[in-house]
């Protein structure tokens, strides 16, 4: 009988309980309206403000249709969550920043410091760490403002191309905001962004990629830097190659790409990086409609080899003039060394001049149909 008492004690307790909690506010999905980017700019007003540009997407019906609606609101203040606060006294329904997939960084806001905006990026609860943030050319609100004849879902032809779901290109350098966070504390790793252009007829241009130190901008890298920064960067970039053989020209496409590298500190005073290239191609365009022998191929790899290993050594020589590292060879230095009180020291004093030695094998596997 006595167990029989508690127990009932014990069940009326935990119902009593049961009154004191709360529950969720929560807000149909008429009632909100869903940001899905944000551009950050300096302010034509006052250095010490900047305007910040919210795109809110209106979902209108079937997204097939191409009739959604966008609303972008802009907002000047010394601080991102000051500027939220003050767009909500702006519209009738609850921002949702759930679906909010970018930061359009301006190009000017950029090269200041964006580790205020980064870091509140990554801090706030409802923010993705899979958002892609970029440097937007000329601003963050003419990019934001830009609504191309292609896209369907409003705000979502930027992150499309960003996330190479909807495009893949050896020009576009893929950054996740996570990721940024981190390299913009790594030692031995620099970030980078991706570029996105504001074109004719509203048509946004996604080939270049912004080295950056721990909060800004440095130097951006022109188109054909940036596909080459991309093909040591990643495995398997699909891209072509052009050259001119005895005044002829041949283009080949990529099938398979594989860069790897070595650091090799000895002899001190001489160290060097070893970079392997390769490349499986397939011949793609040509000028000459004869047949090619097996010897003429092996001409054209050759060309091709010289060509790709003079033009990658040049960009790695020009992104170790600036003293940046997106590549993490400090990183790889750091991990291969066990001194952890001197070794970035050390790799600080050996990186300014260090030698690259680039080999490329590019192999033709296939010349097309007509062979």
């Amino acid at each position: 009988m006595n167990i029989l008492k508690r127990r009932l004690v014990w069940v009326l307790c935990c119902s009593m309980l049961t009154l004191t909690l709360s529950g969720c506010e929560f807000r149909d999905i008429d009632l909100r309206l869903f940001v899905v980017s944000i551009g950050v700019d300096v302010s034509e007003k006052s250095p010490d403000l900047y305007n910040f540009s919210f795109k809110i997407s209106i979902p209108s019906g079937d997204p097939k249709t191409g009739e959604e609606k966008s609303l972008l609101i802009t907002e000047e203040s010394d601080s991102i969550a000051e500027a939220i606060r003050q767009v909500k006294s702006k519209v009738d329904k609850e921002l949702d920043f759930g679906h909010c997939k970018g930061v359009m960084y301006g190009e000017a806001y950029a090269r200041r410091d964006i580790s205020k905006i980064e870091d509140w990026t990554v801090r706030r609860r409802d923010m993705q760490l899979l958002m892609y943030p970029a440097v937007a050319i000329p601003t963050a609100e003419e990019v934001l403002r830009a609504e191309p004849p292609t896209e369907r879902i409003a705000g979502n032809a930027i992150f499309l191309a960003l996330s190479e779901d909807g495009t893949e290109s050896p020009f576009i350098t893929r950054t996740y905001s996570f990721d940024l966070a981190r390299r913009m504390t790594e030692v031995g790793e620099d970030p980078v962004m991706p570029v996105v252009e504001v074109g004719e007829k509203n048509v946004l241009n996604i080939n270049k990629v912004a080295l950056m130190d721990k909060s800004k901008v440095k130097v951006i890298l022109t188109k054909d830097e940036t596909r080459l920064f991309n093909l040591l960067d990643l495995r398997n970039l699909s891209t072509n190659f052009g050259t001119r053989v005895d005044g002829e020209l041949i283009e080949v496409n990529t099938d398979r790409t594989r860069a790897s590298y070595k650091i090799v500190t000895s002899p001190k005073g001489q160290e060097a990086i070893h970079f392997r290239v390769r490349i499986q191609a397939t011949l793609e365009e040509k000028e000459d409609i004869k047949l090619l022998t097996p010897g003429e191929i092996k001409k054209i790899e050759g060309i091709y080899n010289k060509e790709l290993s003079k033009a990658i050594t040049d960009v790695l020589e020009k992104i170790r003039k600036t003293g940046r590292d997106p590549l993490g060879f400090g990183l790889r230095y750091g991990g291969t060394h066990w001194n952890n009180k001197t070794e970035m020291e050390e790799w600080a004093a050996i990186y300014p001049h260090i030698k690259f030695n680039v080999s490329v094998k590019l192999r033709i596997k296939s010349t097309g149909y007509k062979q």
